[in-house]
């Protein structure tokens, strides 16, 4: 234990080699989940194993950290890499929200996004809620397209970019607004014409901007166009 320091482990299903748990700590942390009790789907899983006749294979992954906190950047790290529905563990590591796993397109235009000059008629849709990198190009559009509390200006819009983390992420061409739920979705569950819709929740179709559009706003900061603490996650920009 003393060896070992601040370290990262694994616990390893030998039926067939698949990773079910990362974790991290010092002292005796990596063994402790072996002994411990109660209705989890860690413990479910060491129980099962041990059913079957053997017993969970412990793997140090990192050791001789230099503190907690490296161990925990370490820990959420290899949590993103295997992807945390793949394992047992109930949430990310505890840095994973400041430091996630992405593409190195996404990385870089976080790290320095231009300014966005909108000189279109838009909408700027926050999509914070249902954003993850690495989703496909349909699960982007339907997070953005719909469902949205907004009046009759969106009839002026031309134009509705989804934005994370104050970064345009897509831009698309506007063709028509329909009552919230009243068109159909692939990738979202539970939209339906019946439980969401309303007087003033809407959704729209359409499709990715022309090419020179796009170009012009894709990974473009427009962060100084939301007001500090503003709630709604919808934006108006040069809807006259």
């Amino acid at each position: 234990m003393h060896k070992l320091g601040h370290y990262v482990y694994a616990y390893i299903d030998p039926r067939n080699g698949f990773v079910f748990y990362i974790g991290k700590g010092a002292g005796g942390r990596g063994t402790d989940h072996l002994f411990a009790t109660g209705e989890t789907e860690k413990i479910s899983r060491i129980k099962s194993i041990r059913e079957s006749g053997k017993e969970p294979r412990i793997d140090i992954i990192a050791h001789g950290l230099r503190d907690n906190d490296e161990a925990i950047r370490v820990e959420a790290a290899l949590i993103e890499l295997v992807g945390v529905k793949n394992l047992t563990n109930k949430i990310g590591g505890l840095r994973s929200v400041e430091f996630p796993r992405r593409p190195l397109k996404d990385f870089i235009i976080e790290m320095a996004p231009q300014q966005a000059d909108i000189i279109d008629p838009s909408l700027l849709i926050r999509i914070n809620r249902f954003f993850r990198y690495g989703m496909s190009e349909k699960e982007l559009y339907e997070a953005t397209r719909g469902i949205w509390v907004i009046g009759k200006r969106r009839e002026k819009a031309e134009y509705a970019m989804a934005v994370y983390a104050g970064v345009i992420r897509q831009v698309y061409k506007i063709e028509s607004w329909h009552s919230a739920g009243s068109t159909p979705y692939s990738t979202r569950n539970g939209i339906t014409n019946r439980s969401r819709s309303g007087g003033n929740r809407w959704e729209f179709v359409g499709q990715v901007a022309p090419k020179s559009v796009h170009e012009r706003y894709y990974g473009r900061s427009v962060a100084h166009l939301f007001r500090p603490g503003q709630q709604s996650p919808v934006v108006g920009i040069r809807l006259v």
